[in-house]
């Protein structure tokens, strides 16, 4: 059935994927009645609602932890974790050097300074030999993206954090139901962030939340949602400097329908997912992700690379070949499209405009420069690794059209032929 000798799609040669993607669907009448309840309530505000504390309580339920606090996104969520650790400005806190603009926006507002970590080659999720290399004196705290849907080699990770007294947060944005060694992403650190965006493998549009065990990051995480209000002992006087975060019933109810499709979605993409990466390696010229043993990897996207030394083509043009064959997907992006600190927001300083703070700040001694080059393992996987998607309502059939027409552009593009 799949000729790998067929002629690409570009030079007038059959498409590659033979059958259309079906239609997906990922909301429906348990989301309509729960959200009817929340209209004929009258009640949209979070606090005197029903429907943002139910989910709080299910979610918390679900990852086997004390405390869940929902909030308006997954950046807020980020940025709560991190504002609960209450680290002086000019701190410094490592991350993955790829990631969402999420992972650093509650870093910068808090004043604190990102240090980049580089990438392993096969798994693209952060280094932990290069966290303990940009670790200072100034170092405060981690944190852990687990990217893609794949976990960061945790047991690593805490160990050295133990090692120099730091607290982890986990970003969880792109990792439901993902494992590591058998425990759930977002139950190892100090406290978790995850995400309900309309990308992610549950959405109820735009909402997030943290995760935690420890009452007093509870807490603060629950006052600094809301302007610092302590609306649990109706006290309106504000101590520090907070924003609105708060979820809105509305989300709060499909979120909640949303909770109970996590297991299903998780299973399928990860069954999908599992099923490409055997098709990929078999294929010569390329290769799949790398999941470490004992490690579930969730496929919030699927990233595969090439072998740029054996195939006479980039990845760009690889891209373009794959897309005529009826296979989206995206060359040079990955998440973040670049490194992050590559972003102009870091190599212009710009944080905050007029000034370069927190980069450059004579109170807190901080000169901070980002410059080309900082992670190198990073800056090349944007050269040789293409990201598709692999939803949980494809087809066994989907897949292996996908990797057909991965397989056959390979097949050209590979030195000395096929």
């Amino acid at each position: 059935m799949y000729d790998l000798s067929e002629r690409l799609a570009v030079q007038g040669g059959p498409l590659a994927k033979r059958t259309p993607f079906p239609a997906r669907k990922r909301h429906g009448e348990a989301e309509k009645r729960l959200l009817d309840e929340v209209i004929d309530s009258d009640i949209l505000f979070f606090f005197s609602g029903t429907k943002v504390h139910a989910f709080q309580r299910r979610f918390a339920e679900m990852m086997g932890l004390k405390h869940c606090i929902a909030c308006a996104s997954g950046t807020a969520a980020v940025h709560m974790a991190v504002a609960t650790l209450e680290l002086p400005p000019g701190s410094e806190v490592v991350t993955s050097a790829i990631t969402d603009m999420g992972t650093l926006t509650g870093i910068l507002y808090q004043g604190l300074v990102p240090v980049f970590a580089d990438v392993d080659p096969q798994t693209l999720n952060m280094d932990p030999a290069a966290v303990e290399r940009v670790i200072t004196g100034r170092t405060r705290a981690i944190v852990a993206v687990h990217h893609a849907g794949l976990a960061v080699d945790m047991d690593r990770l805490l160990e050295l954090a133990g090692r120099h007294h730091l607290p982890v947060i986990e970003d969880c944005a792109q990792a439901y139901g993902c494992q590591y060694h058998g425990r759930d992403v977002g139950t190892m650190g100090m406290i978790s962030a995850f995400s309900l965006n309309h990308f992610k493998h549950i959405t109820c549009g735009s909402g997030g939340m943290v995760a935690t065990n420890d009452d007093r990051l509870r807490y603060l995480a629950s006052i600094f949602l809301d302007k610092c209000y302590q609306r649990e002992e109706k006290i309106r006087n504000p101590f520090f400097l907070a924003p609105n975060y708060q979820m809105t019933e509305l989300q709060g109810a499909v979120a909640l329908v949303q909770l109970e499709r996590i297991a299903e979605v998780t299973s399928r993409r990860n069954q999908l997912g599992r099923r490409l990466d055997e098709h990929l390696r078999n294929t010569p010229g390329v290769g799949p992700q790398s999941t470490p043993p004992g490690c579930r990897h969730s496929y919030f996207l699927y990233l595969f690379k090439l072998d740029l030394d054996r195939l006479r083509v980039s990845a760009r043009e690889f891209s373009a070949a794959l897309a005529a064959e009826g296979v989206p997907n995206e060359a040079e992006q990955i998440t973040g499209g670049r490194p992050v600190y590559l972003y102009d927001i870091f190599q212009k300083r710009s944080a905050f405009p007029g000034s370069h703070y927190p980069f450059l700040c004579a109170d807190t001694k901080t000169d901070k420069h980002y410059r080309q080059g900082d992670c190198p393992v990073a800056e090349d996987a944007f050269r040789r690794w293409i990201m598709l998607n692999v939803y949980e309502h494809y087809t066994e059939t989907d897949i292996d059209e996908i990797a057909f027409g991965i397989g056959k552009v390979a097949r050209h593009f590979l030195r000395g032929g096929g």
